[in-house]
């Protein structure tokens, strides 16, 4: 993955981000993630919003613990995953960009639709 869309709001490409490494099965922590896809966002800014929508990776108190950046302890490699709040936030977010997509595709074919309506009205008229 190596294209997150940097105009997009930090949570969001944060959330992505950890999406993707679970799909692919990779561990990573907050400072791999702040020197790849994640880059541009700040450490402690990732940190932060890692705080705010996962869950503890390796037990109670992790979380805290691999999100502080002090010590190089947020350079430790957990198998992260979003919080159920986050994850359906997400899934939401991610229905309402389907949503918009497809009113696009529907004004489009309305346009179509009165085009072919607007011709075969004429046709005959012009025809005739």
């Amino acid at each position: 993955m190596n294209g997150l869309d940097k105009t997009k709001p930090d949570v969001l490409r944060v959330t992505e981000y950890i999406l993707e490494q679970n799909k692919l099965k990779k561990e990573f922590s907050v400072q791999s993630a702040d020197k790849n896809e994640l880059n541009g966002i700040g450490r402690h800014r990732i940190a932060k919003i890692m705080r705010d929508i996962c869950l503890d990776p390796n037990g109670e108190g992790s979380l805290i613990k691999y999100t502080t950046a002090k010590d190089d302890m947020d350079n430790n490699f957990c198998p992260w995953q979003l919080n159920v709040n986050a994850y359906f936030s997400y899934l939401s977010y991610q229905s309402v960009e389907q949503a918009k997509e497809s009113n696009k595709t529907a004004v489009n074919a309305l346009r179509v639709a009165i085009a072919a309506m607007v011709v075969s009205i004429i046709i005959p008229l012009i025809l005739a």
